[in-house]
C-alpha cells in the first residue's frame, strides 16, 4: 500500500490543482494501492479584524506559531497517522508531500516511521523552489543532512530543485526526478482553438507576482488585450488609464478556467519555479506560455509552445510584439502545449510513484 501524507491548504481547498486533489485522483483510480490521510490547515495563523488584530498577528507570529509548530503539528500529525501505523507492513511506501516545509514540519514523523518500521519506504516530495531555500536562514547542509538521514527518496518536481539538493550534499540516487500533474478531465480546451484579435493573454496567481512589472508591460504593448486575475491583491491602482486590460478579482475555479478558455497566452514572470498550478494547467487549456526563463521552466515548457523571457520589462514586450503580428505561430505554440501536457497526466504520477 501506498500511503500518502498531505497537507490541505486554503488556496487550493477543493479545487483541481492542489496535492490534495493529486492524491484523491490517485486513490479513485487505484484504490487497492493508495490511501490518503489529509492534514487540514489550522485557523492559528488567521488574524481577525478587530481592534485586537495587531495584537493577534504578533502574538501568533512569535509565540502561538513558533510552538505550534514545534510541538502541536507533530503530535497532529502522529495522531493523523495513528490507523497506518497499525497496518504498515513491509513492501508499504509513505509519502511524506509537504516536505522540508517549516510550515509543515514532518521530519519526526518521517524519524517515527523509520525507527518504527525500518522495512517500509519513505519517499518525500518537496515543491518549494531553490529560490525559497537560499533565503530560508535555516537552510544549510546541515539541515539538509538531517532531514534527509531518515528518508529512502526524496522526489522533486524540478531539475533545479534535484541539482540543489546535489549541492547540499544529497545522494543522486536518492533523488528522484518527476512531472507536476494536471487534471486533464477537468482542464482542457472547451472552446474550439483558434487566435483571438487583439491577442488576449491571461496572467494568474497572486504568491510572487511582479503587478508593478506587469502594468509596465501592459502599458507598453496596448495593441494587446489582458485579463489580469489578482486575487485579493489589491492592484486597481496600477493599472489606472488602461484601456487594454480587463481585472478580476477572486474567482472561482470554474470561473478562472472559463477565463482561461476566452484566452490565447499565459503570462507568467516569476522569481523562481519548480512545478507550477498556472504553468500546467495553462498547457492543458492550451495556452501559448510567456514565462521567465527560471528554475525548472525548461522541464515544462519548450521552444515548441513558450517564449521564455529575460526578467525585463522589454523582453516581455518583445515577445508580446511579436506574437500580435503572428496569429500561425500562436495556434502551433496552443497545439503544442496541449500536447506536452499529457506527459502530466495523473497516470504518469501512477507510474513515477510505483517505480520507486
Amino acid at each position: 500500500m501506498n500511503y500518502l501524507v498531505v497537507q490541505d491548504w486554503k488556496n487550493t481547498h477543493g479545487n483541481h490543482a492542489g496535492m490534495v486533489h493529486m492524491c484523491k485522483l490517485l486513490e479513485q483510480l487505484h484504490p487497492n494501492q493508495y490511501k490518503v490521510l489529509i492534514k487540514d490547515q489550522p485557523n492559528l495563523f488567521v488574524s481577525e479584524k478587530s481592534p485586537w488584530g495587531q495584537i493577534k498577528r504578533i502574538w501568533n507570529h512569535f509565540i502561538a506559531k513558533p510552538y505550534y509548530l514545534k510541538h502541536t503539528f507533530p503530535k497532529e500529525c502522529m495522531n493523523l497517522c495513528s490507523s497506518m501505523f497499525k497496518k504498515l507492513k513491509f513492501g508499504d511506501k509513505v509519502f511524506l508531500l509537504e516536505y522540508l516545509s517549516e510550515a509543515t514540519p514532518q521530519l519526526q514523523l518521517a524519524n517515527y516511521i523509520k525507527v518504527n518500521f525500518p522495512e517500509v519506504k519513505i519517499c518525500t516530495l518537496s515543491h518549494l523552489t531553490v529560490d525559497y531555500f537560499k533565503n530560508c536562514q535555516s537552510s544549510n547542509r546541515e539541515y539538509f543532512e538531517k532531514w534527509s538521514a531518515p528518508v529512502d527518496k526524496m522526489l522533486t518536481l524540478g531539475s533545479s530543485l534535484s541539482s540543489y539538493f546535489e549541492e547540499q550534499g544529497i545522494s543522486k540516487d536518492k533523488i528522484s526526478l518527476g512531472f507536476h500533474y494536471v487534471d486533464a478531465e477537468y482542464y482542457h480546451k472547451d472552446e474550439s482553438l483558434e487566435v483571438h484579435h487583439p491577442l488576449r493573454i491571461i496572467a494568474m496567481g497572486s504568491l510572487q507576482r511582479d503587478y508593478s512589472m506587469l502594468a509596465d508591460i501592459v502599458k507598453g504593448v496596448p495593441e494587446a488585450q489582458f485579463i489580469i486575475c489578482h486575487g485579493r491583491t489589491d492592484v486597481d491602482n496600477l493599472f489606472d488609464g488602461c484601456n487594454n486590460v480587463i481585472l478580476k478579482g477572486y474567482l472561482s475555479e470554474d470561473e478562472l478556467k472559463h477565463q482561461m478558455d476566452i484566452a490565447d497566452v499565459s503570462i507568467n514572470i516569476m522569481i523562481d519555479t519548480v512545478g507550477s498550478n498556472v504553468i500546467t494547467t495553462s498547457m492543458a487549456m492550451g495556452l501559448a506560455i510567456l514565462a521567465s526563463n527560471v528554475g525548472s521552466i525548461n522541464d515544462y515548457c519548450k521552444d515548441t509552445n513558450s517564449i521564455l523571457c529575460e526578467n525585463t520589462i522589454d523582453s516581455f514586450i518583445k515577445a508580446i510584439k511579436v506574437l500580435s503580428m503572428d496569429p500561425n505561430r500562436v495556434l502551433k505554440m496552443r497545439e503544442s502545449s496541449i500536447e506536452l501536457s499529457h506527459r502530466l497526466h495523473i497516470e504518469n504520477v501512477h507510474k513515477w510513484f510505483s517505480s520507486l
